[in-house]
């Protein structure tokens, strides 16, 4: 009887203890056609109840008394009117009084900036998530309108880590808009050396995507000193919030963001995620040139639309390579850039919820 009694007890321990373990709740936010912000979610175990939501500017402060929207979570999804405004707006969902998440929508909408979001949202294995409005990666700033230096001001960013080349910062200047700017020109094959190239009908589409590859190795292999000082950087929670920029937002600021991922411990399904967004973020028609030409020479104008666009294959062979080298990127991490595993545990302090 005792043992049946000890049985009984361990039982309900253990049944408690899964009863009130978190679930595991995956949000995103995305904004519709006909205005409104569309929220939607996916919990495992299933859950029946009630969400709430609640609106903030801050991501980091909600007022937990009146939703701008409930709903059954078996629904799945909530809409959010939208009115759009040059502040950018956090979501936090309360599932049954007791799970909060907080979501917003990554792409943040700019006038003139282009591939500018934010890399909060994002999951580790332990299911922690990376914080909103903590860190964005942008295309260069030299673009950008009056309007978007109002959006800008209050995303409250307070440093700015930009990988352009020197002739690229004094081509196109920027205004400084932050109370840290540091220039860190990350060295490698530049973009642009086989434009012309390509322009002749001497490239193919299959060229330029082993061209990408080579420009993610060589950013990798010639940057270490800088890479290593953005990681000093990021581990200053004084610093944030941090933008890093080049002149796409497609290469250099591409690769470093697809770093703090992983030494985040965000899997490579995410990172491939975060990279090929900038697909969905640039406008071909308004940088491909000599549209006339490629309206008689097909080829041509495949090729530069490959030549325009990311691949998965850049950024899966670029971390391909650094596990031949290295076995493992926390190896990489270790000897390369000296990101020990104290310091991104420090990092996964001042990024994760």
């Amino acid at each position: 009887m005792l043992r049946d009694f000890s049985c009984l007890i361990f039982s309900l321990l253990f049944f408690t203890h899964c009863v009130q373990e978190k679930p595991d709740i995956r949000v995103v936010c995305e904004t519709t056609p006909n205005g409104y912000h569309k929220i939607k979610w996916e919990i495992f175990p299933p859950m029946v109840g009630t969400v709430k939501i609640y609106e903030s500017t801050l991501p980091d402060s909600f007022k937990i008394y009146s939703p701008v929207a409930e709903s059954d979570i078996s629904k799945g999804f909530a809409n959010v009117f939208f009115t759009p405004t040059a502040e950018r707006s956090y979501f936090k969902l309360v599932f049954n009084k007791k799970h909060s998440v907080i979501t917003a929508e990554r792409i943040v909408p700019m006038q003139g900036l282009t591939n500018f979001r934010d890399l909060g949202g994002y999951y580790n294995s332990t299911g922690n998530q990376t914080r909103w409005g903590k860190l964005f990666r942008s295309s260069t700033l030299a673009n950008a309108t009056f309007q978007d230096a109002i959006v800008f001001r209050n995303l409250n960013i307070r440093t700015v880590i930009d990988f352009r080349t020197e002739k690229e910062r004094y081509d196109e200047p920027t205004r400084r808009i932050a109370s840290n700017v540091y220039n860190f020109p990350l060295k490698g094959s530049p973009f642009n050396l086989y434009f012309d190239k390509v322009l002749a009908g001497e490239m193919r589409a299959g060229d330029v995507k082993v061209y990408a590859q080579d420009v993610f190795v060589s950013l990798l292999e010639n940057n270490s000193d800088y890479f290593s000082k953005m990681f000093d950087i990021l581990l200053d929670a004084g610093n944030y919030p941090v933008l890093i920029n080049c002149t796409t937002g497609s290469d250099r600021s591409a690769i470093a963001a697809a770093l703090i991922l992983a030494a985040l411990d965000i899997d490579m399904d995410q990172i491939v995620s975060d990279y090929m967004l900038t697909n969905k973020q640039t406008d071909l028609s308004s940088i491909i040139p000599y549209g006339n030409i490629f309206m008689r020479e097909p080829e041509i104008q495949e090729t530069f639309t490959a030549y325009y666009r990311v691949h998965k294959s850049t950024i899966t062979y670029t971390f391909d390579k650094i596990l031949k080298e290295y076995e493992t990127i926390d190896n990489y991490f270790d000897t390369v850039l000296e990101l020990t595993a104290k310091k991104r545990e420090k990092l996964r302090e001042i990024m994760f919820y």
